[in-house]
Parts: structure tokens; sequence; C-alpha cells
């Protein structure tokens, strides 16, 4: 069955060679998946007619209170570790501590428009797989995920 494109799928424009866009630039696509027991957030931005971003987002870990915990040197190493991780991830990564100690990465890759699914998902792939050793750290040095959504 043939379709004819342009058509509509979701919240994507489909071209004539399969390729995606955001259908409309004010209600971007958003999707998440887990990736290490994290929610990672993805959307796509159209920044112009050529060109989009992909937004990234995770949630790392919650530093833990120190009433919550019997380790009184977990804070401190937490907090050292995330001071080294502001200066050892990618340099278009963005690592920030929020008021609720929630740590927050985001990135925004510029990706061609329209994308195809393949290049969407190597894209979005490419960010885990660079994520996973950040992750990792986390957990083995003891930042935890309770409270975290």
């Amino acid at each position: 069955m043939p379709f004819d494109a342009p058509f509509k799928l979701g919240p994507f424009t489909v071209d004539s060679e399969g390729r995606l866009s955001p259908r409309e630039p004010a209600a971007a696509p958003v999707f998440l998946f887990r990736w290490h027991g994290r929610v990672v957030r993805a959307r796509l931005d159209q920044a112009d007619v050529e060109t989009g971003r992909l937004l990234l987002q995770v949630t790392l870990a919650r530093v833990c209170s120190s009433a919550s915990t019997p380790d009184e040197t977990l804070r401190p190493r937490s907090f050292a570790l995330l001071h080294w991780l502001e200066r050892a991830v990618p340099s278009d990564w963005r690592v920030v501590l929020l008021a609720d100690h929630r740590v927050w990465l985001e990135t925004e890759p510029r990706v061609e428009l329209p994308i195809t699914a393949a290049s969407l998902i190597t894209e979005i792939t490419r960010f885990a797989l660079d994520l996973a050793p950040y992750l990792e750290l986390m957990d083995e040095t003891g930042l935890t995920l309770s409270g975290v959504r």
C-alpha cells in the first residue's frame, strides 16, 4: 500500500524518503526511555527548515541527606565527584545540581532535518553509550536515585 508523502505519523511529518520532521514546531516530539535505571527524556526541536536540536535530559542521581545515611563521608565524596563530573563530561553536556539535590545532565546536539528514524535512534544510542560510564560511576560511589522521578 503506497503512502502519499508527505504524511503525518504521530508528532512527525514523513517525507517521500521516509525522513522525519516535527509536525508542529511549537509541540516538539518527546519520548522517554530508561537507561541504567534512570529515565532519559528526548525532545526533537526544529531550529529552522534544515536544522533540529535533540534535547537529551537525565537525572543522574540525588545527593542524599546527611541524616539519611550513617556514612559521614558520603555527602563530601558526592560533592567532590560532582565537582569533578562537571569538568569530565563532554564540553557540550551541562551538569547541574538542582535545589532539591538532584544531579541533572542535559545536552542539545544539532541534527539535520528531516532525519531518518535510524539516524534519530543512532543519536540517542550514541548519547546513552557515552553516558553509561558516568552512570556506573554514580552507582559505584553511592550516589542514590531514591526519590528521583
